[in-house]
């Protein structure tokens, strides 16, 4: 059954002053670190209660997230093989001969996890987690959960100067290699939503995990 392992970051990142160029240069230094961090802890996933998760909390219509998490966490190339026919195509052209992986299942496997987390094994209410609105303005950068941790369960893992709520969180996944300016956005994302308050921000990063069945998932803290 596919896993996930759960990492903190040591370092609260600040980005309230930071540079679009000094947030790129902390996305890089987050990037390189990731695969030298010590696992907070792992637990098997429970396919249906992902499933139930991915329904309640992802904004995506993705259906059978179960299914799709299975295969995700494999990390193979899809083996059944695209029709093709059998006249060569024009000059510079190649028919496609197996699917890829969806950037929109992707990440509604990183939201539908992340909110596993924190109802299955952080012990959090549903009540407490709510997916944002979109906003409806081209290039607005909002995060995607509001947390309501009550009980502190996330906030206490992580080495936040102050304990308040509620927790905005932005969750970004990866089935490849981790894209710093992905990391990058994320962070923006955190700036722009923690602006002029006093949340506290958490950005979680699943990553399919190259050597086991599952995905890593990385939470950085962000204050102002």
């Amino acid at each position: 059954m596919p896993a996930i392992y759960v990492f903190v970051y040591p370092t609260i990142v600040h980005v309230q002053h930071l540079s679009p160029a000094q947030v790129d240069q902390q996305a890089q230094a987050i990037s390189s670190s990731l695969g030298h961090l010590n696992m907070l802890l792992s637990s098997q996933v429970n396919p249906m209660q992902l499933e139930h998760c991915n329904t309640m909390f992802s904004e995506k219509k993705v259906d059978r997230i179960d299914d799709n998490f299975n295969s995700y966490s494999i990390g193979t190339r899809f083996s059944f093989r695209l029709n093709t026919p059998i006249i060569n195509p024009p000059r510079n052209l190649d028919y496609l001969t197996f699917k890829f992986f969806s950037g929109d299942v992707s990440g509604d496997i990183g939201e539908a996890l992340f909110s596993y987390l924190l109802i299955n094994i952080l012990s959090l209410q549903p009540s407490w987690i709510g997916h944002t609105r979109p906003a409806k303005n081209a290039g607005a950068l909002t995060p995607d959960f509001v947390v309501w941790d009550q009980l502190f369960s996330v906030v206490n893992l992580l080495p936040y100067t102050t304990r308040v709520i509620p927790l905005l969180a932005e969750v970004k996944a990866f089935t490849g290699q981790i894209d710093y300016k992905r990391i990058s956005l994320g962070l923006q994302q955190m700036q722009t939503g923690l602006a002029n308050t006093v949340f506290l921000g958490l950005l979680f990063l699943a990553v399919r995990n190259q050597l086991h069945q599952g995905y890593d998932g990385y939470l950085i803290g962000v204050e102002n």
